[in-house]
């Protein structure tokens, strides 16, 4: 993928966005750091979970916040409301100071009005939410336009030990929360299926939580059961391996998570399940990415993914599967 070319255009303006929540969440944040990146000529400070920092580094026009950037900086960015970011917001010297928070629940407290110098308040709208991000921040650049989240490939020096290059299919089936999880029995007959569509492959990827690594086991056993062979690694992987694998996978299978977003980034083929999340703001549907939610086939307002039935998975891996050689075929096509 080709480097970030970053436009100077104001080289005096320092943007510090600060932003405490989830892995995937982190990744839905690149498109507005690129665009303040642009405007600015200089590389965006980054105040966020220490352990991210191998995303960060897939990121070019964004840097961990250290030194000056991260204490004096010109203007300041909150994309999430919660206390850690508001304090790191307060003791940081700088006037300009922006929150961007979504109109529920009374979540505008005393604390933001004293803290922040500018406080929009702004409905989703059922806009995905980088988009969101993105529509809510000024920038020089009036004349920008939005992309999709992006990262650059993880080197080779990522790669997990004993790495065997060749196709596979990356199934991630935990998430932080266990609400969202699809069933195991379903998830062996989804991987039965796709295994007719040529994926016959499979690793497995997921969380170190003693519940997450028994799902996983769940899984194995149930796959086993129709004879397709899972190599579960779930709980095995560094960040850096982690992103190496999404980003070399054929295709991703998972559900609402980090797994996801990592697979828009990285231009890779991926079906993602919905369960009790709501889909359009976390999810943006086109022909690489589709996403089957719980909620279309059962009338419960925070559904369980098991609802989803399986034959509908392997039909939407058929489909991605589908749109990504047809891509290559024009690809290769234009070369000619």
């Amino acid at each position: 993928m080709a480097s970030l070319v970053i436009i100077r255009i104001n080289q005096d303006m320092s943007e510090l966005v600060i932003f405490h929540k989830q892995l995937g969440d982190t990744v839905l944040l690149e498109p507005v750091l690129r665009k303040l990146a642009e405007a600015s000529g200089e590389q965006v400070e980054l105040l966020c979970p220490r352990q991210f920092a191998p995303v960060i580094e897939l990121m070019p026009h964004t840097r961990l916040a250290a030194g000056r950037g991260r204490w004096f900086p010109d203007r300041l960015w909150a994309y999430d409301w919660g206390g850690k970011t508001t304090r790191a917001a307060a003791i940081t010297f700088c006037r300009e100071k922006h929150l961007l928070i979504p109109p529920s629940r009374d979540w505008v407290k005393w604390s933001h009005r004293r803290v922040f110098s500018s406080i929009q308040v702004q409905l989703y709208n059922d806009r995905y939410i980088a988009k969101y991000f993105w529509d809510h921040t000024e920038s020089a650049l009036t004349d920008s336009v939005y992309g999709q989240p992006r990262l650059e490939l993880p080197s080779l020096a990522w790669r997990p030990k004993n790495w065997v290059e060749e196709p596979f299919l990356l199934l991630n089936a935990v998430s932080a929360w266990k609400r969202k999880c699809y069933d195991a029995q379903k998830w062996g007959r989804v991987l039965h299926g796709v295994r007719e569509l040529g994926y016959s492959k499979v690793r497995m990827t997921g969380g170190t939580e003693d519940w997450q690594r028994a799902h996983c086991a769940e899984i194995v056993a149930a796959a086993a059961e129709h004879k397709v062979e899972v190599t579960d690694i779930s709980g095995g992987t560094s960040l850096r391996e982690f992103l190496f694998m999404v980003s070399r996978a054929s295709a991703v299978l998972c559900i609402d998570g980090a797994a996801s977003h990592l697979a828009r980034a990285f231009q890779v083929p991926c079906v993602t399940l919905f369960g009790p999340s709501y889909r359009e703001i976390w999810h943006h549907q086109d022909s690489l990415n589709l996403a089957l939610a719980a909620g279309d086939y059962c009338e419960e307002t925070k559904p369980s993914p098991a609802h989803i039935p399986a034959d509908l998975v392997v039909d939407a891996m058929r489909r991605v599967k589908q749109a990504a050689l047809a891509g290559i075929t024009k690809n290769a096509a234009s070369l000619n």
